[in-house]
């Protein structure tokens, strides 16, 4: 997956022939990968940058977890998440990352057959606010975490 805008690469594994699209609305951007027409289970993958520096969130550990916190809490009103109190605050790679896994109550999710999600909230070292979500089949996120968290990991910046 490339986001031109964000300036960074990452790589989905799973053996799978992800379908990869990329987006720009205003402040943020977004790439979106899906499985392939008939994969069990069809999940989506989505990263979302805000293309807007948020200086809180590079300030120093406690206020950055605080920030990412609160910005995993107003991201979750947006996708209706259920109870997201289980979340845990964990290193991927060289950031930390809010991660929980929730249900999404948005009729369109349920409509595709993903309703379960890993929402994985932080920051690029650039201060951009950045959400990977996967989103997937009732009681198959936990099983997919670990491909989402690896996918993170492969994280590369773009920039020259």
């Amino acid at each position: 997956m490339q986001d031109a805008n964000a300036n960074y690469t990452m790589q989905l594994g799973g053996d799978i022939a992800w379908r990869v699209e990329s987006d720009r609305t205003e402040q943020q951007s977004s790439v979106i990968a899906a499985t392939p027409e008939g994969y069990d289970p069809f999940t989506i993958v989505s990263a979302m940058t805000y293309l807007k520096k948020n200086p809180l969130a590079i300030m120093g550990p406690s206020i950055a977890k605080k920030t990412i916190d609160g910005f995993l809490e107003g991201v979750c009103e947006n996708y209706k998440c259920a109870d997201i109190s289980t979340r845990s605050y964990e290193d991927i790679g060289d950031r930390k990352a809010w991660v929980a896994i929730t249900k999404l109550n948005l009729q369109q999710y349920e409509k595709l057959g993903v309703p379960e999600a890993v929402m994985i909230a932080t920051v690029s070292p650039e201060g951009y606010m950045q959400l990977f979500s996967l989103h997937t089949a009732e009681g198959k996120a936990a099983d997919l975490k670990p491909l989402l968290i690896d996918a993170i990991k492969t994280i590369k910046s773009t920039n020259p």
